[in-house]
């Protein structure tokens, strides 16, 4: 019986013959990087064993989430609502994921579940401004980074260029997680959805940067190879 991996060569070919190959070896040369070295699978053993450091209910749970200019401003400005055909490409639930992956990323490097004042320390970092605004360049960038509330309305706006690049970002995302894992259940597939949603806010990102309104080809590769350098980068040392 083929494997996961099968699949994924397989799925792979096909997508090279629709795309720039030099393109798709590059996200393919990530990935493999992340996987063959472990990264992925220990940043899902932190993602599958998490213990919430600072649970809804805890009396410091709003204080801590003020820490974090970009979640304050983000979740007074994209729209929430749970009908998904109703709401924006990028609305809250694609955003609101993306500060608790620093999370498990944060607790992967410092291998030991994370605490309420880690969490502090990693919201009152400008570390999430830094990815947002810069993305692959975040370990680098000297500038400061000013979150609005324009800015989050601009992604607001953001929509697909065409139906391809649409469909390359779910090829792209089925690949990886083919090739990630060699069992798939329950786990895996809340994994695999919350990552998605996470690229596609890097993709937003991507696009608002570059003074777009529509996702294209190059914003969807930019936000994996963001994702990519964020899962390989020991983050405590930059908060």
């Amino acid at each position: 019986m083929p494997s996961r991996n099968d699949f994924g060569k397989y799925a792979l070919k096909k997508l090279e013959k629709k795309y720039n190959s030099s393109l798709i070896d590059d996200f393919m040369h990530d990935l493999n990087f992340l996987v063959d070295s472990d990264y992925y699978i220990n940043l899902f053993d932190v993602y599958s064993n998490w213990e919430e450091p600072v649970p809804l209910d805890s009396e410091f749970s709003h204080e801590i989430a003020c820490e974090s200019e970009l979640l304050v401003v983000g979740v007074a400005n994209l729209k929430n609502i749970p009908i998904s055909f109703l709401s924006d490409l990028i609305d809250y639930n694609t955003f609101i994921f993306f500060l608790p992956f620093l999370e498990w990323i944060y607790s992967m490097n410092l291998e030991r579940q994370l605490g309420s004042d880690d969490v502090r320390r990693l919201f009152g970092s400008d570390l999430a401004e830094r990815i947002v605004f810069a993305l692959e360049d975040f370990d680098t960038t000297k500038e400061t980074f000013k979150v609005t509330p324009e800015f989050f309305q601009e992604l607001r706006e953001v929509k697909w260029d065409n139906k391809k690049t649409k469909k390359m970002f779910n090829e792209l995302n089925n690949i990886l997680s083919l090739f990630a894992f060699e069992n798939y259940g329950f786990k895996e597939s809340s994994f695999k959805t919350k990552q998605e949603w996470i690229v596609l806010f890097l993709a937003g990102c991507s696009t608002v940067k570059e003074n777009r309104q529509k996702i294209i080809t190059e914003d969807v590769l930019m936000a994996y190879k963001t994702l990519f350098k964020i899962i390989r980068t020991d983050i405590s040392k930059l908060i």
